[in-house]
């Protein structure tokens, strides 16, 4: 019992009623992938598919998972049950090692709270300590602002990804002819774009720390730099221009 076999086997019986990937994965409520992934022996199919194959073609489990036909039809049931069996106890018993893993991980990490609180603590203040000599509300002003246009690029480019065009000038999507693809790509783009626009605004906080200043300038700089790159790329990939 091979994949590469049970994946021939059932591309000829899917040949045998002249039945593309595609419709055999439709009629099977699977994705065309899944379909070519087991024809190509790159993986089996779990057990509802297994049954739902073996009912459409009207063969045996233990048969498709054979690559071949079997002669005698009883032996072929009682294998069918066995087969499913197996392959279900299989998924539970990988299950239950993801559940033990899972509570092993937790029982480990509260076994070492009781060294890691103290430690916890001990830099939390120090933290706290750095923010009160070094934290200044001198620019305000200029933070508020920065933290609004990076919250309007996030809203404005999810808006568009998700086929908000009509949030851009209709000069800029005349020539598209691939609409959701554009506003994708524009929209994921300006999202990106206010990352480091919110991230730099955090570092005008801190005014009397000369190096946070330059490096809050230059992820703004970079950050916006990249973004308007990648802008004028989409809009020439999928308009043919600017305008």
């Amino acid at each position: 019992m091979t994949a590469k076999d049970c994946g021939a086997f059932i591309a000829d019986l899917r040949k045998e009623k002249n039945l593309t990937q595609k419709q055999l994965a439709e009629i099977l409520k699977v994705s065309d992938k899944a379909i070519s992934r087991w024809e190509t022996g790159k993986g089996f199919p779990d057990v509802t598919s297994l049954v739902a194959l073996s009912e459409f073609f009207g063969i045996s489990v233990n048969e498709l998972l054979a690559g071949k036909k079997a002669e005698n039809e009883i032996f072929a049931e009682l294998a069918d049950n066995n087969v499913i069996n197996a392959i279900e106890n299989t998924q539970k018993q990988v299950k239950k090692r993801k559940i033990q893993t899972i509570i092993c991980s937790i029982l480990f990490s509260l076994a070492l709270l009781p060294s890691v609180i103290p430690a916890f603590i001990y830099f939390a203040d120090e933290f706290i300590l750095v923010l009160k000599k070094y934290l200044s509300f001198d620019n305000l002003n200029e933070f508020i602002i920065t933290v609004t246009v990076s919250v309007l690029l996030v809203a404005s480019g999810f808006a568009i990804s998700k086929g908000h065009i009509s949030l851009l000038h209709s000069y800029h999507y005349k020539n598209v002819v691939d609409r959701d693809g554009y506003c994708k790509a524009m929209g994921k783009t300006m999202m990106l774009m206010g990352i480091p626009t919110f991230v730099s605004s955090f570092t005008t906080l801190f005014p009397t720390i000369y190096f946070i200043e330059v490096l809050g300038n230059a992820i703004l700089f970079s950050g916006l730099l990249v973004g308007c790159a990648f802008l004028f790329k989409h809009q020439y990939k999928y308009n043919g221009g600017l305008f």
